[in-house]
């Protein structure tokens, strides 16, 4: 293979040529068709049947090829199988390989080729979803598989998480086992040219049902502590659970669990359904030797549901939970807007600090663009965190005690990032204390909004606050969800709305921390369930607009991102609303001026609402 060879750039080129030309037009039958094409190259390769081959460039049938794709990888060809294309594409394709040694390719290039073309183009309708390279390389750099080491993926995929580890083993001075696993038949194929390329005999591909135990005893005569290394993004969702109750009985996991004074006690009685990330789980751990290593992806909702606390009592129970990393939501997107983070494990080792770090970004937009329309790159944190782990004493990463806490969100746990020089020279001196102290204190209520229902939408003219109309400090109201006179007098009483309560976006997807004040103008409405009502008592030693004025500063809102656990989709502050931390700002002091011009522009702007509310006939409008 010549050295100056991008096999990225023809990869998509094939990739295109088929798209094009072919007459299978589907991502799914090209990605087939591509890998049925390196698989007779590897074949081609390993026999050094040329004839074959040249024969098939001169116009023979590209079928006899899969004679020997079935004789080198007799598992990856379905009965009677043929390329979905027409002969003449994949005679060009063919082409195309014909002075490229896919044997000899670096592993780390093959690995980045087979990434950037294929893995996005693999579906997620399983629940499996395509790992960005940069995730991918910072898992393997955190868990550092070395020269001689068993690496597994049970859920691999295209099998970008074992090429990585591979060469990453390469770099380190010497391969290992590597070991890949997938349930579906598709993505196997796809693993078993991947893995063929890049280890050779090093590698294992299987195409099994990972969760299955039984299947591991026939294939190694045990189910327990085979490799030194794990790492997976295992498939997720509730819509895919797994409910065979064999394969639940072998599992603790596969039980129900309850909670008996204050400690996690396993059932006799099976779930009837479990999601598949938690089976995925038990099972990584279980598959460890002694001091293995794992490192998984995870939603988000097994780091901060309660329900899934018992997971984390479990993992306490056989090692050391090392590292959690915070993932950005957009790390997925446009596969799936499910948020993850990542676990890192030590099988057997006692608990210590563990190390948390946030993400922020991962290289490409919720669109998957990877360049901004200004042509710059949207920047990444993995690399960077990374590389800061592996130093004896990180920047980037924070230690912390999590005792016996049973939601482990990392960025809940991360260190307060410091104020920037114009916060601070605003609220210098203001003493800081959480919405709870001044709960305690008597100074403040936080009430729930309620769902009145959507039958009660649109019976009258009193407005239903919902969390898309708080923006920009002001409460808009949409006539078409207004409710009853009746519908308010039975909310009004346990909402008790005031003028100068303000009201914050405590669940949702976009607009959590946002916050408006009422007015005059906006009292007599109704509240929704996912805001609540902030009330200063007349004691208070702050005002309505210096407790808005604290809840916009930058450091509040980044804290009340760290205090959002996202369950699927939808994200909630739900109680830990009470741990946020805001600035007293009471007295004398440089953040007088600040809120008097905050309180001047916020009444102004409510006197002029409400002259062009009376001016257009009652029906507001905005701005």
């Amino acid at each position: 293979m010549h050295a100056d060879l991008n096999l990225t750039e023809l990869f998509r080129r094939l990739y295109y040529f088929l798209y094009s030309n072919g007459q299978a037009s589907r991502a799914e039958r090209i990605v087939e068709d591509m890998t049925l094409v390196l698989l007779s190259k590897l074949a081609v390769e390993r026999v050094d049947d040329q004839t074959s081959y040249n024969a098939v460039l001169d116009g023979g049938d590209p079928d006899i090829l899969l004679e020997l794709v079935h004789r080198e990888f007799p598992e990856a060809l379905r009965e009677g199988e043929r390329f979905n294309n027409d002969s003449e594409s994949i005679r060009h394709s063919l082409r195309e390989l014909k002075g490229v040694m896919l044997s000899g390719a670096p592993a780390h290039i093959i690995g980045d080729a087979f990434q950037a073309v294929m893995g996005p183009r693999v579906r997620g309708d399983k629940g499996q979803f395509f790992t960005p390279r940069s995730v991918v390389r910072a898992m393997v750099e955190i868990v550092n598989p070395r020269p001689g080491e068993s690496v597994l993926d049970p859920a691999a995929g295209s099998g970008g998480f074992l090429a990585e580890a591979y060469a990453h083993q390469l770099s380190e001075g010497g391969p290992g086992k590597i070991v890949g696993l997938d349930k579906d038949f598709d993505l196997y194929r796809l693993m078993t040219a991947m893995l063929a390329i890049v280890a050779g005999p090093q590698a294992e591909a299987r195409n099994r049902n990972s969760l299955d135990l039984e299947e591991w005893r026939q294939d190694h005569g045990v189910d327990s502590e085979l490799f030194d290394v794990v790492l997976t993004n295992p498939p997720f969702g509730a819509r895919i659970g797994v409910s065979d109750q064999r394969i639940l009985a072998e599992y603790d996991f596969g039980h129900n669990w309850v909670k008996k004074s204050g400690s996690w006690t396993k059932t006799s009685e099976l779930a009837s359904s479990r999601d598949p990330q938690i089976m995925f789980l038990e099972l990584c751990v279980r598959l460890l030797k002694p001091g293995g290593r794992l490192g998984i992806v995870l939603p988000e909702g097994v780091f901060g549901n309660s329900s899934s606390a018992y997971v984390w009592s479990w993992l306490r129970e056989r090692g050391s939970i090392e590292a959690l990393l915070d993932c950005p939501r957009t790390t997925f997107q446009p596969g799936t807007d499910t948020k993850t983070n990542v676990l890192f494990f030590v099988k057997g080792e006692l608990q210590g600090p563990t190390r948390v770090a946030t993400a922020l970004s991962c290289g490409h937009d919720r669109r998957g663009r990877t360049v901004r329309a200004d042509g710059t790159r949207y920047p990444d944190d993995f690399e960077t965190l990374a590389d800061d782990y592996a130093k004896s004493d990180p920047e980037l990463w924070s230690e912390v005690d999590l005792g016996t806490r049973e939601y482990l969100v990392p960025r809940y746990y991360e260190a307060a990032i410091p104020r920037d020089e114009k916060e601070q020279a605003i609220v210098d001196g203001a003493t800081w204390v959480t919405l709870q102290d001044l709960v305690d204190a008597g100074e403040l209520t936080v009430r729930k909004g309620h769902e009145p229902g959507s039958e009660a939408y649109g019976t009258g003219d009193i407005p239903f606050i919902r969390t898309s109309d708080i923006g920009n400090f002001e409460i808009h109201t949409d006539p078409t969800k207004s409710v009853s006179e009746a519908t308010y007098d039975k909310f009004q009483k346990s909402q008790n709305l005031r003028a100068g309560d303000v009201l914050m976006v405590v669940d949702g997807r976009y607009r959590i921390g946002s916050a408006a004040m009422v007015s005059e103008r906006t009292r007599r409405s109704v509240v929704q369930s996912h805001l609540r009502i902030l009330s200063l008592s007349d004691s208070s030693r702050l005002d309505s607009y210096a407790l808005l004025y604290a809840l916009t500063l930058p450091s509040v809102r980044r804290r009340v991102r760290d205090l959002v656990f996202v369950q699927s989709t939808l994200g909630t502050l739900g109680k830990r609303v009470l741990e946020l931390e805001i600035p007293l700002l009471v007295g004398d002091g440089p953040w007088l001026r600040n809120i008097d011009e905050f309180r001047n522009v916020l009444q102004q702007r409510d006197v002029l609402l409400g002259k062009l509310n009376a001016t257009a006939g009652g029906d507001e409008f905005e701005l």
